[in-house]
């Protein structure tokens, strides 16, 4: 039987590192199903168009794709998942392969945003992180990974990250089935998590 694990928080808050290192070395029984792949295919778009569009909505992501391909990993089925280029905003030609396994984790900051996704979901893992800290953390990256100005990365924060994460993602915290602190250190908040999933999944 499929377990899928939904882990949310705020962009920023830690998601993917905790997540990463949960997997990392980890054979089978785990596959990671990237919510942020799901973006919407914007080629009609110019870039500067592209630019413009609300990532953090719930309008941005592809839910009807990315629940098909849950049901299909909950059926045991491989399902061939998008690949995403945050450089340009939008997918790539190629796809990644995600084999179905006992414990499926979904991550990302809109997961539970939509009903039909979120019914599909067995448990949540809510990252809990200071939204200062989160801010500072997007600033380092956004401006390393994708070129972005200490300046647009603050708009973005506040025009859109901010708002959307109080909206629909801070609301999950209360119906989490864990929540994990990421303020500490990133080895705490992964042995608590992998502690949390062979008991959950050992029942």
């Amino acid at each position: 039987m499929t377990n899928v694990i939904a882990v949310v928080g705020a962009s920023g808050s830690g998601k993917s590192s905790v997540v990463s290192q949960l997997t990392a070395g980890h054979v089978g029984g785990i596959s990671v199903v990237h919510a942020d792949s799901y973006y919407r295919d914007l080629s009609h778009l110019t870039f500067e168009e592209r630019d413009r569009v609300n990532y953090d909505h719930p309008d941005a992501i592809e839910f009807e794709r990315l629940c098909d391909d849950l049901r299909s990993l909950k059926a045991g089925e491989r399902i061939e998942a998008p690949v995403y280029d945050f450089s340009v905003h939008n997918r790539v030609v190629e796809t990644q392969g995600i084999d179905a396994t006992d414990i499926v984790i979904v991550e990302g900051i809109l997961v539970l945003a939509d009903p039909t996704t979120a019914e599909l979901i067995d448990k949540i893992v809510f990252i809990e992180t200071s939204l200062a800290t989160c801010l500072k953390r997007r600033i380092e990256r956004d401006r390393a990974e994708r070129g972005r100005s200490e300046r647009s990365v603050r708009d973005f924060w506040e025009t859109r990250a901010a708002p959307m994460f109080s909206q629909y993602v801070a609301p999950w915290r209360a119906r989490a089935d864990l929540v994990l602190s990421r303020e500490r250190d990133l080895s705490v908040a992964h042995d608590q998590l992998r502690r949390w999933l062979l008991a959950d999944t050992s029942q």
